[in-house]
């Protein structure tokens, strides 16, 4: 348990001791000012009604009745605030606590059901763009987080690899391949072909493996040829880009599978039992508005081909049905009416509401010398994950994407991300992984062979950077139960920042051995915490920069 939540238990025994009354919050936070202590609580203060009595007088008493061991010093201060110190002594013994478990520190052993998280999911119709970038890095580095919070987790990708958009990728490298060739391949709507050189480059491979077999054949027959050739080509060029940003997924699902096992049939067989279905206009519907939708949604069209909400309610009756306690899909700002149309077939399934939650992932834009970089040759339109990698590189691609919350836009700086200075972010944090590295290569010492903190007084920087280690188990936590991201680069900075505060006052490598050992067990706490919190947004901790 974390001091916070130590200390918030003991502070609500003192309370019940002194004044019988059963408090159910008690806030305990890190002051702004070390001068005022290593923790504070201000609860005299914030239920002053309860206790109807002055919170200064309640402070002292609560200080008074404070059964806690490990706080060597409390007292009141202001209105009635309680400050705390914490015994040097216990920090010491927490830091060789950190040390003893290494990588393992922060994290919990995995318990309960596992839940389904989706993330990317683009339509393998081209390229990845930036904005699939940002799913996959909040995505990936979710997953870390919340296995890290013992909350198993199974990664999958979906490849809508049927539908329209399907089709258009078809017929728009068929109308390349024969351009190729000195032909025309006659289509029915060029303008809604897809542009950018990547359809080119099917094109090109499609000819170089199969040659001009196509052109002689009915369209009928070579264009879904042509099409899964296509499809698998750009599942391929998303799988190497996911790769190359260090993303993984434990599975990739096809949506064709869901056609070829019956399992939209079966759907709509259950959806008709159930009575939350009607025929209107030849059309089949859904009447979703009676769960939760703003309107009935249309499943079966009047030729009898499903809309995308078919099989996206089978898909997601799919992770139910594979033993899932729940499924998160993380999707686009521009999938914002997306989840209460598939709830409500979930629903009308009879599957629990809470079964099915959505995080939506806000816009990216990339932004250099002040405006907006939006063109892409290789895409047409967009500007692709590949080509910022290439600009900015994958640790800096990762941490910019995750360093704000998920929830709001970012302006991604290009010029700010390749910068290597302090100012950047990913640099300054880093740095000081690489720095504790260089100061065990001149001691000719190695962090793994320290495994205790030897106990001292602790400088006032010293302290301050033991309680910020102290404080990574608890970031972590929080951050998995609200399935947010951003808030560990926020702590590796701070933690950074304490390092360098720490390292710019005091020499690590000093005559005294005690001293000596103790700074050296106090970076490498440190490095151990620095690698496993840049590990958990995908980002490598280089022992030299």
């Amino acid at each position: 348990m974390s001091f916070e939540g130590r200390l918030a238990g003991d502070v609500r025994a003192a309370v019940k001791k002194v004044y019988d009354l059963d408090l159910e919050t008690v806030h305990v936070e890190r002051p702004n000012d070390p001068e005022h202590g290593d923790f504070a609580t201000n609860v005299a203060l914030a239920n002053a009604r309860v206790f109807r009595r002055n919170p200064r007088e309640v402070a002292e008493n609560l200080v008074g009745a404070l059964d806690a061991p490990y706080v060597r010093e409390a007292g009141v201060a202001g209105p009635g605030f309680v400050n705390f110190r914490l015994a040097d002594e216990v920090l010491c013994g927490e830091v060789g606590a950190l040390l003893a478990a290494g990588e393992r520190y922060g994290r919990r052993e995995p318990e309960g059901r596992p839940f389904m998280l989706e993330y990317v999911s683009a339509n393998p119709t081209g390229p990845m763009h930036v904005g699939h970038g940002r799913q996959a890095a909040y995505g990936d580095s979710l997953a870390r987080i919340l296995e890290a919070a013992g909350r198993p987790v199974y990664r999958e990708y979906y490849f809508n690899d049927g539908g329209n958009q399907i089709r258009v990728l078809g017929e728009s490298v068929a109308s390349q391949y024969a351009d190729i060739h000195g032909r025309e391949w006659s289509v029915a709507d060029p303008d809604a072909l897809y542009p950018g050189e990547y359809v080119r480059e099917i094109a090109r491979a499609l000819a170089d493996e199969r040659g001009e077999v196509y052109l002689d054949m009915p369209p009928e027959k070579a264009l879904p040829e042509i099409q899964a050739f296509a499809t698998r080509w750009c599942m391929d060029d998303i799988e190497r880009t996911l790769a190359r940003v260090r993303v993984r997924f434990d599975n990739y699902f096809n949506e064709k599978d869901l056609y070829e096992s019956g399992e939209i049939e079966d759907l709509i067989s259950e959806l008709e039992k159930s009575g939350h279905v009607y025929e209107s206009e030849g059309a089949l519907w859904l009447d979703s508005s009676k769960l939760g939708d703003d309107k009935d949604r249309v499943l079966r069209k009047q030729d009898g081909s499903y809309t995308y909400m078919a099989p996206d309610v089978a898909y997601h009756r799919n992770k139910h049905e594979r033993g899932f306690a729940t499924a998160v899909d993380v999707l686009g700002a521009d999938h914002a009416g997306y989840p209460p149309r598939i709830r409500a077939g979930l629903l009308a399934l009879g599957l629990p509401e809470d079964f099915y939650e959505v995080e939506l992932v806000r816009l990216v834009k990339l932004v250099r010398e002040g405006g907006q970089v939006k063109f892409s040759r290789r895409a047409g339109n967009v500007v692709t994950l590949d080509e910022l990698l290439d600009e900015v590189g994958e640790d800096v691609a990762r941490y910019f994407y995750v360093r704000s919350s998920h929830k709001s836009e970012i302006n991604f700086d290009l010029e700010l991300a390749v910068n290597q200075s302090d100012e950047n972010p990913v640099f300054y944090v880093q740095y000081a992984h690489a720095r504790i590295a260089s100061i065990f290569e001149r001691a000719g010492a190695s962090p793994t062979d320290v495994e205790d903190f030897p106990a001292g007084e602790l400088a006032p920087e010293e302290r301050q950077l033991v309680l910020e280690l102290l404080d990574f188990p608890r970031v972590v936590e929080n951050a998995a139960a609200r399935r947010e991201v951003h808030p560990i680069p926020t702590y590796l900075e701070t933690l950074a920042n304490r390092f360098h505060q720490f390292y710019t006052v005091h020499r690590v490598l000093v005559d005294d051995a005690d001293l000596r050992a103790r700074r050296l067990a106090l970076c490498a706490a440190t490095k151990t915490v620095l690698r496993t919190g840049l590990d958990l947004v995908g980002v490598a901790a280089p022992e030299k920069m």
